[in-house]
């Protein structure tokens, strides 16, 4: 499979990320906003795992996501969309809600639109701790017209998303996209709040999508995930590691992406108790 992210993607980015750590007067030469990409990459974005909302050095939270957005976004896109692409191979969804745990930047929500055609309607749940990672994603996602059908939500936490809707037969999406690299995530509280949180939304058909690198440290909160998720009735379809070809303007180049699948049907019958 050859992912190659479509137009208004790609210029969502250049006009909202690259322009504005391009323009920036510290942005001289192949500097980002005064430091190496590299620099940039592992320390001021911590490789994705860094406490956003605090400062590092002279840079403050919105500037550190926005170079998190400049070095490591576009890959996630592209892995993202890659991953949609496969999970929607027979028959996109209809109007599904979906939920992005650790959202980042609206990662979730801008590869998933991509996917459901020009002008995909569905409501998408943006969960991430760090008020300036939320902060990104809403100003991406009010920035393109792709959105303009999609309701969204910006969450710290599980207990403050706001659903109103009467629980429906809506198919929800769950996005699990790199977060199991946090060691300090308790995967089993976790599963437990989102079972909570899906008997708000209703009795429709749960997919959770599991995607991260294949090194086993980040992948080392896995097994108690999958074993939390198998005990809320969702089971496993898909469990593997494999390889994405991305084209860009440089070419093409391969991409190693660990890919979980998690479902649950829709819930037909009605426990009534002894």
């Amino acid at each position: 499979m050859i992912i190659e992210l479509p137009q208004w993607l790609e210029d969502l980015r250049t006009a909202e990320v690259v322009r504005r750590v391009r323009d920036d007067p510290r942005s001289v030469g192949e500097s980002l906003l005064g430091v190496s990409f590299d620099v940039a990459r592992i320390e001021v974005a911590g490789g994705g795992q860094a406490n956003f909302d605090e400062p590092w050095g002279d840079f403050n939270p919105d500037e550190r996501v926005l170079l998190y957005a400049y070095c490591l976004q576009k890959g996630h896109l592209e892995e993202l969309t890659a991953a949609f692409r496969m999970l929607f191979a027979n028959k996109p969804v209809d109007a599904p809600i979906v939920l992005d745990l650790g959202c980042g930047p609206c990662t979730g929500g801008l590869a998933i639109a991509s996917e459901l055609g020009d002008q995909p309607r569905f409501d998408y749940i943006s969960l991430d701790q760090s008020i300036a990672m939320r902060k990104l994603g809403e100003r991406l996602a009010a920035a393109t017209n792709q959105m303009d059908n999609v309701r969204c939500q910006w969450a710290g936490d599980i207990a403050s998303i706001c659903w109103q809707p009467a629980p429906g037969w809506r198919p929800v999406i769950v996005i699990a996209s790199y977060l199991l690299a946090s060691p300090t995530l308790d995967a089993t509280m976790l599963v437990e709040q989102l079972d909570c949180l899906l008997a708000r939304f209703g009795r429709g058909p749960v997919t959770v999508l599991y995607t991260n690198s294949v090194q086993s440290d980040a992948n080392r909160n896995f097994p108690i995930f999958s074993e939390a998720l198998h005990r809320i009735g969702l089971m496993s379809s898909v469990n593997d590691t494999g390889t994405i070809k991305i084209e860009r303007s440089s070419g093409v180049t391969d991409r190693a992406l660990r890919y979980a699948l998690f479902h649950r049907p829709s819930r037909r019958t009605l426990a009534l108790g002894d």
